[in-house]
């Protein structure tokens, strides 16, 4: 089954896929900001009613503030071998940044004395290291995580809009003394969970359902999110009373044709942009920026 929709939407639809019990799902970046993603299912009398499921979804979202455009849904009849080996050929190990080793656990790999290693599945929650969004968060948060979590013996991070986890997992096996992991969707919560206890980082996490930094007490030294543009903006003046006169932040979600706004907003709340890190993807090219404030 193969849906065709908008990078923004493509999360939710891939969490959607899962809860209708994908076996699988692909995601392939297409050019005009659309994304295919590819979700096996047996074929059984079932899949009739998926698809329709599905196409009721996709106009539902709409009404959360989320476009689907173009939500075209088809579907092609595969053998059970060619799926499992197309899906799993999709994850290989890849390094990423100057440590960070990402394999799934069914590859046998050793990694060398020096290399992060962090065992992560293909699963419902998004951040898998795959996509150039997730890439150029781990870039940007190995730089600014490195030194300062040695230099500091608490340094604290808050991820927003956890996933998978991988920012956080990530974040601690660099350094970081505690993260709180911040997730608005339920379902991605016990796959979160899984995956710190896999990677043995669980103990310094705090795992929460929330809605942003709403709620949040204290300050951080790193604030994270991997997340929509326009989830992004209202959250750079939330980030003001919670980042620590030392801190950064790093967004990562972005498109080059969004960039402009959000310094513009980050600037606005005195934010100074440090780093700006591009990777380009058929027609479009993702952006990630690290920024500290003035103070």
């Amino acid at each position: 089954m193969t849906v065709t929709t908008s990078h923004e939407a493509s999360e939710a639809v891939a969490n959607y896929l899962f809860q209708l019990n994908a076996l699988g799902v692909e995601f392939k970046d297409d050019a005009a900001a659309t994304t295919r993603l590819i979700a096996y299912y047996p074929l059984d009398d079932r899949v009739g009613a998926k698809v329709q499921k599905l196409r009721d979804f996709l106009a539902q979202l709409p009404t959360w503030g989320i476009e689907p455009h173009p939500a075209q849904v088809t579907l092609k009849q595969v053998a059970s071998e060619a799926w499992e080996e197309a899906w799993k050929a999709a994850f290989p190990p890849q390094r990423v940044g100057k440590r960070l080793l990402i394999a799934p656990t069914w590859e046998d790999i050793a990694p060398a004395e020096t290399d992060i290693l962090i065992r992560l599945d293909p699963g419902m929650a998004f951040g898998t290291g795959y996509h150039p969004t997730t890439r150029l968060s781990l870039e940007l948060l190995e730089g600014a995580v490195k030194g300062c979590a040695v230099a500091n013996r608490a340094y604290s991070v808050a991820d927003i809009g956890t996933g998978s986890g991988i920012l956080t997992i990530a974040a601690v096996k660099l350094g970081a003394k505690h993260v709180d992991a911040i997730e608005l969707d339920a379902a991605a919560i016990p796959v979160a969970e899984s995956n710190f206890r896999n990677n043995g980082v669980h103990s310094q996490v705090q795992l929460l359902q929330g809605d942003g930094l709403k709620g949040q007490r204290g300050t951080y030294h790193l604030i994270v999110g991997n997340i929509l543009t326009k989830v992004i903006l209202p959250i750079i003046p939330d980030c003001v009373p919670r980042l620590h006169p030392e801190g950064h932040v790093i967004f990562s979600g972005i498109l080059e044709t969004e960039l402009a706004q959000v310094k513009s907003v980050l600037e606005a709340h005195r934010f100074e942009c440090l780093q700006v890190a591009r990777e380009p993807e058929d027609d479009i090219t993702w952006v990630a920026v690290l920024a500290r404030r003035l103070f």
